[in-house]
């Protein structure tokens, strides 16, 4: 097993699920010099998991990204359904399963025996309390590192620990993060859904009353979103936003009558609608939006061709703010 100074180059890393998640946390990783052991009890979601990654990195070589033959970044990336033998002499082990929690307890009984005791395990949950969920002798080195779709894209992940875990692994697991490219950021204590998904889903339940109100449509509801605060979002967020416009101004605003905003956290129709008809969005090529049954490997590439170049907006120092 590797020194687990944060001035470690490369990494042991095993990832649990090879989903939307789990494979992009792989590439992540893979293509940041870690060994990777992708794991999953589905024999075809590794087979497709491996045909994404190879798709992915084949893009980022069209786009200058990786200098490294993609073969070579493959070769670290390593597809595995039993993962007994190999637990013992990683580093850090990311759980990025499906939310639900008796699977989640379950793989945590099954890593605990298993796993080296220096190294970390986190879970890429995002919303659950998972240390309710992990055994007691696993605390002290668990924490959750919440990643974005795609993961090799958006640099955000949130970085919460539990009150047995060990002063030395948030410190190590960011530094770790920052090696990868990612801008961690730390919770000083669980929260369910953390900060960002807390913030979508207050911003998510309004326009789903927009769409059953018949108020406008989903793509004329995003055409409003991306010509207006989503410009000023990645200069000033929303904190800093608000001294921009005048917090005398804003208080004047939160004053005026209430505008009936959707305050029920239920279950949109419309969303259930979608769900029973299977159209869960890109990757059947239908939901919201329609994709026209185009390949996913074609429509994410087209998306993440945008969410590059934003990044890569962000990197030239916009990210700073102006204090």
């Amino acid at each position: 097993m590797a020194d687990q100074s944060p001035a470690t180059s490369y990494l042991r890393i095993m990832v649990f699920g090879a989903g939307t998640m789990g494979h992009g946390i792989a590439l992540l990783a893979g293509k940041s010099g870690h060994m990777v052991f992708l794991v999953d009890v589905d024999s075809e979601a590794l087979h497709r998991a491996v045909k994404l990654i190879r798709s992915h990195l084949d893009w980022f070589q069209e786009e200058k990204e990786i200098s490294e033959p993609l073969e070579a970044v493959l070769s670290r990336i390593k597809p595995v359904q039993n993962f007994e033998d190999v637990i013992g002499s990683c580093d850090l082990i990311i759980e990025a399963i499906t939310e639900d929690q008796i699977l989640k307890s379950e793989l945590f009984k099954q890593i605990a025996p298993l796993k080296s005791e220096p190294s970390i395990v986190v879970s890429n949950t995002s919303y659950l309390d998972v240390f309710a969920l992990a055994p007691e002798k696993m605390l002290s080195r668990f924490a959750i590192a919440h990643f974005f779709v795609p993961p090799y894209l958006v640099p955000l992940v949130e970085v919460v620990g539990n009150d047995q875990t060990d002063t030395d692994v948030i410190p190590w697991l960011m530094e770790v993060l920052r090696r990868m490219g990612q801008q961690p950021i730390y919770l000083k204590r669980f929260i369910p859904g953390f900060i960002v998904n807390r913030l979508q889903r207050a911003m998510g339940r309004e326009m789903f009353h927009l769409l059953e109100e018949g108020i406008a449509s989903p793509e004329d509801i995003d055409a409003a979103v991306k010509a207006s605060f989503a410009i000023r979002v990645p200069v000033v967020g929303i904190a800093q936003k608000l001294d921009l416009t005048g917090l005398d101004l804003v208080l004047k605003i939160l004053k005026n009558p209430s505008i009936d905003l959707a305050t029920e956290d239920r279950i949109p129709r419309i969303l259930q609608e979608r769900v029973d008809a299977g159209d869960y969005g890109v990757k059947t090529g239908k939901g919201l939006y329609d994709y026209g049954n185009r390949p996913m490997e074609e429509i994410t590439r087209k998306l993440n061709r945008k969410f590059l170049a934003v990044r890569r907006f962000m990197e030239k120092g916009i990210s700073g703010g102006s204090k």
